[in-house]
């Protein structure tokens, strides 16, 4: 008999993105996925069966039978808030869910608030802002390694409810409290969609606009256009990266202070960052995909928590209201001819919903073929040994 595990995991949607993240997970010493939930009797079929974990057809059913320590409700959007709240309310020490984290400022309140006074960390979304890279890169350009932090620069899309662009911005900006939001929008104002589904004929599209921080820092999100990065900069120095998503950031500060150092004054530091990864993640014996850089470290934060204490590095649940927030009141303001709109926004309804493939089941929108084979890739079932 196998020794118990000291962390008893719970996966809560078994579908395409679930069981990799929940891989991450399994690698772990401390650690050990020992039940899956979801409606989709196909996936639950099959990624139990990869684990050797119970399966169950609903998370009420899998709280009702199982002691679990760490939930990972990894969904649509859709459903995220009342699968995160009921696995607060289940007594779990931890939990990760997949961006966006909802739609509602509400639900997003109701998701942190149901951890946060259980002292339960809330970790969300598998991106980049989590690596270990980004995090030493929020202390760098808070540290006075550029100087003086002045002013943020982001290129490109804007989308999910800013748990991306958004996010990144607020954390170089030292999660200072944002005074003032003024926004444009690519496509419709008026509509709560980020593109057309459903009842909505039109979408808002692209998010953009200016943001101005409590702490003076002032940020400026383009409108979806051809480049893609990020600028951090400082007073002697910067932090950029030519694609937000990734890896591949740059240390760049001017060797000796002057009044208005040009980018010429700065040269490239060595702080250790990793390049840009283009290779494809590679395989491990049993046929499992590499869980990639990100997620690793997500579980390494969580454990830490767990462990000694103290807050998550990662980003959280919270971090991804104050984004949704932030996005919400760019729409707001472009809604209303992009005037200025200061936050925290008192309307806690106002509602933001994302792509389509990520509000609904993608199993439904991509079709069960495709579907099929993107969950069969996670996984190379009968392996002949070595990497692949």
């Amino acid at each position: 008999m196998s020794e118990e595990p000291k962390y008893r995991v719970a996966l809560i949607g078994g579908g395409r993105a679930g069981p990799s993240r929940a891989h991450a997970f399994d690698l772990h010493p401390l650690c050990k996925v020992v039940a899956i939930a979801d409606t989709d009797p196909e996936n639950l079929e099959l990624t139990a069966g990869r684990f050797g974990a119970a399966a169950y057809p609903s998370w009420e059913a899998l709280f009702a039978n199982e002691r679990v320590d760490i939930a990972m409700p990894i969904l649509p959007v859709r459903p995220n808030a009342d699968a995160v709240v009921a696995a607060a309310e289940a007594g779990v020490k931890a939990i990760f869910c997949e961006k966006p984290l909802t739609a509602s400022l509400a639900d997003a309140d109701r998701m942190v608030e149901a951890c946060a006074s259980r002292g339960i960390p809330l970790g969300a979304g598998v991106m980049v802002s989590s690596h270990p890279d980004y995090r030493q890169a929020y202390q760098l350009a808070g540290d006075g390694t550029i100087g003086d932090l002045l002013r943020i620069n982001h290129y490109g899309k804007n989308n999910q409810g800013g748990c991306h662009g958004m996010n990144l911005v607020r954390k170089f900006a030292q999660k200072a409290l944002v005074e003032e939001v003024i926004g444009r929008v690519s496509g419709d104002p008026c509509s709560d969609h980020e593109e057309a589904y459903d009842d909505a004929g039109s979408g808002f599209g692209d998010v953009g606009g200016y943001i101005r921080f409590a702490n003076g820092i002032e940020a400026f999100l383009d409108l979806g256009g051809p480049i893609n990065g990020i600028e951090v900069i400082g007073t002697r120095g910067m932090i950029l990266n030519r694609n937000n998503t990734s890896l591949g950031l740059e240390l760049r500060v001017a060797p000796a202070p002057a009044a208005r150092p040009g980018l010429a004054d700065m040269e490239r530091v060595d702080a250790g960052f990793a390049s840009l990864r283009t290779e494809p993640r590679r395989r491990d014996s049993s046929g499992w995909q590499d869980p990639g850089a990100p997620m690793r470290a997500i579980v390494g934060d969580i454990i830490r928590a767990l462990e000694e204490g103290g807050d998550l590095e990662i980003t959280t649940g919270d971090d991804l209201r104050h984004a949704l927030e932030m996005s919400i009141a760019a729409r707001e303001s472009a809604r209303r001819g992009s005037r200025p709109v200061a936050l925290p926004l008192e309307d806690r309804s106002l509602t933001m919903y994302p792509e389509r493939s990520r509000w609904h089941y993608k199993k439904e929108v991509i079709g069960r073929d495709k579907y099929m084979e993107q969950m069969a890739a996670q996984k190379i079932e009968t392996q002949r040994g070595g990497e692949a």
